[in-house]
Order: structure tokens, then C-alpha cells, then sequence
């Protein structure tokens, strides 16, 4: 399965499935939120969990909706274990029916072929678009630099350390900004 996040036209994001014998295509508009970010979020945790080897929060499961004017989707993710593949089910639901639910899509994909996926799409968003203009053509949320920034630096195997000199507790962790720029910068 391959997966593609797209800014469709200002105000709407999709998020396209192509598998070997159909595609499905849904969609959210920013009407209702930046719900693109919190399908992030969830995603984040599978994968910062699984980055760090803790076993102890898996079996994980989350659900986003995304919201349109006409019809409704609910995302449904589960990750049994570190690194393992992800199901992912899409139900479509109906703003006005609460009764009307149609399963889409329950599907599963690789970790690594799943966060290569969204590494590929905000590369090409932030191509497309760049910082401001993902802001301006998305209207709810800015562009997610951290998730493109973790994900950059772990498919070219750079390690961003904690900045030296912090003169504050051990919590703190700053990364260079020297780094991060230089992280963006690279292969543009």
C-alpha cells in the first residue's frame, strides 16, 4: 500500500491510498481544525516509541476524524509492537446519519514504508509550498518541521545532538539551530 498527503487546494488536505487493485482518496477540510496535525501526533508516539525500543507501550490504538462538508472519515490506527506493521482502518461516516458507517479501507503497512510515506509528502509540501505558504494555503497549522525534521534526520542517518553550554537543568534539550537549518537545507 502506498499512502500520499497531499494540500489539495487551500483549506483541504487529503490523504490518497493506492493498493494493487483499488485507490482510495478522502479528504479534510481545515473548516474543522487542524486534524492533519493530530494524526501526526498519534503517529508520533508509535513512532518515537518504537525508535526508543519501548515494548511497554504497545499495543497502541488511536482514532482521528477528519471532518468535510458532506462526509466524515474516522481513522483508526493500532500498533501491536516496536516496529511492526500498522493497520490502518478508514470509516466513513455521515455528518447528519450517526448510523451510517462504511468501512473503507483496513489495510496494513510497514513502519518503514508508512513514515517513509509521510516523509515523502512534507518534503514535497514544504517544496510545493515552503514554511509560509503551507501556512497560507492550509489556513489551521503550521508546517510540521519537527515530524519532517525527526524523520529527515533518521532516513540520511544524522544524528542532532543537544546543544553544549545550556546553562539550564538537564531537562532541557535544545538542538542547534545551525543543525536544524542545515537539516532542512539538505537535498533541496
Amino acid at each position: 500500500m502506498n499512502l500520499q498527503f497531499t494540500i489539495q487546494t487551500c483549506g483541504y488536505i487529503t490523504a490518497e491510498f493506492e493498493m494493487t487493485d483499488r485507490k482510495i482518496k478522502i479528504g479534510h477540510s481545515s473548516t474543522y481544525g487542524d486534524k492533519f496535525q493530530e494524526l501526526l501526533n498519534g503517529l508520533f508516539i508509535i513512532y518515537n516509541s518504537s525508535k526508543e525500543g519501548d515494548s511497554d507501550f504497545f499495543s497502541y490504538t488511536f482514532e482521528v476524524k477528519w471532518y468535510d462538508d458532506r462526509v466524515n472519515y474516522s481513522w483508526i490506527l493500532t500498533s501491536t509492537a516496536l516496529g511492526s506493521e500498522i493497520e490502518i482502518k478508514i470509516h466513513e461516516l455521515s455528518p447528519v446519519d450517526p448510523c451510517y458507517n462504511v468501512e473503507l479501507l483496513k489495510s496494513h503497512i510497514s513502519f518503514k514504508d508508512l513514515f517513509n510515506a509521510i516523509y515523502l509528502s512534507l518534503n514535497r509540501m514544504l517544496k510545493d509550498f515552503g514554511f509560509i505558504g503551507y501556512k497560507n494555503n492550509w489556513d489551521v497549522g503550521d508546517f510540521p518541521v519537527y515530524e519532517y525534521l525527526k524523520l529527515k534526520s533518521d532516513k540520511y542517518n544524522l544524528k542532532l545532538y543537544k546543544e553544549d553550554g545550556i546553562e539550564s537543568d538537564d531537562w532541557k534539550s535544545k538542538i542547534s539551530i545551525e543543525d536544524e537549518m542545515n537539516l532542512v537545507l539538505l537535498d533541496q
